[in-house]
């Protein structure tokens, strides 16, 4: 078969060119598995293969988080081209796993991301694990002094990191529709965007990342506008510390809890319209399998 599908007179065709190649001589039982099996091994076939044309695999279900800033995913943005008027190059970008609140912080080096890694700040502590991606190069030291559990990536696989990684294309979306007229002060325009990001509510949980955090919605732009053409008056009541403090947990506990419901309802309807054309894959221990890694975009 090698001679029919793997030499230069073969031209790698496919699975059912190659049988009819061979069944025109030679006949043997199960002559069509062995065609199938031998064309779906070769290895150039594969590094040339048509993107899309592997067959996904199904979904597999995430743990749902349910306590804020428990596990967060961080990833890193750049080599941004021009740099700031300040000289910052990457964004340190940062997303919680329970209430999609994001966080980015401008970097002029990339070695120093891990002094950021608390940008869930001194007022709501440092997370209890956390999902890098390979390119951060994480400091095992400073990871061990803080207690924080890494959960590494797998390299040039997007995918595994999607909360953040998602969060990212959003991100450098609006500062390329912000930054146009003056691309080298693209770093001011983060701490609006994140507010801009935070105040919506997020498609699978049903709540906004602000609201999930604490407890109400924020004051923001269209609110001040409606208030002032209304004339509506702030609600001056009166509570105690105990009662504020006893009302805002069972509301931020309530929403938290209808968020994790609309986040499982809205996974499933995610996984049945992926699943619909996936296909399950397994591979034997001590079997070869080819990894391609992505290389310059070239025809050949």
């Amino acid at each position: 078969m090698a001679m029919v599908h793997d030499s230069i007179l073969g031209g790698h065709l496919g699975t059912k060119k190659t049988t009819d190649c061979v069944w025109r001589h030679f006949y043997w039982p199960g002559i069509c598995t062995d065609v199938r099996r031998f064309c779906a091994s070769c290895d150039k076939c594969q590094k040339v293969v048509a993107k899309g044309r592997v067959r996904k695999v199904p979904l597999e279900k995430m743990p749902l988080i349910d306590e804020p800033f428990r596990r967060v995913a961080v990833n890193i943005i750049g080599l941004i081209l021009p740099a700031s008027e300040d000289g910052n190059r990457y964004i340190l970008t940062m997303v919680d796993y329970a209430t999609r609140y994001p966080e980015a912080i401008r970097l002029l080096k990339i070695h120093v991301w891990l002094r950021h890694l608390s940008p869930c700040g001194p007022g709501r502590g440092f997370p209890q694990r956390y999902s890098p991606t390979e390119a951060l190069n994480s400091r095992e030291e400073a990871a061990r002094l803080l207690s924080l559990e890494q959960h590494f990536t797998t390299p040039y696989h997007a995918q595994c990191n999607g909360l953040v990684e998602r969060f990212n294309g959003t991100l450098k979306t609006m500062l390329k529709k912000l930054a146009q007229e003056k691309p080298r002060t693209w770093d001011r325009y983060i701490p609006a965007l994140l507010f801009a990001y935070r105040e919506v509510p997020q498609e699978s949980l049903g709540f906004s990342p602000f609201e999930l955090l604490y407890g109400r919605q924020v004051r923001g732009p269209m609110a001040i506008l409606r208030q002032a053409w209304t004339d509506e008056e702030a609600d001056e009541e009166v509570q105690t510390t105990a009662t504020y403090i006893v009302e805002l947990r069972n509301r931020i506990e309530e929403t938290c809890k209808l968020a994790q419901e609309n986040l499982g309802r809205a996974a499933q309807r995610y996984a049945r319209g992926f699943d619909r054309k996936a296909r399950p894959r397994s591979f034997k221990i001590g079997e070869r399998v080819l990894l391609l890694l992505p290389v310059k975009h070239n025809k050949l």
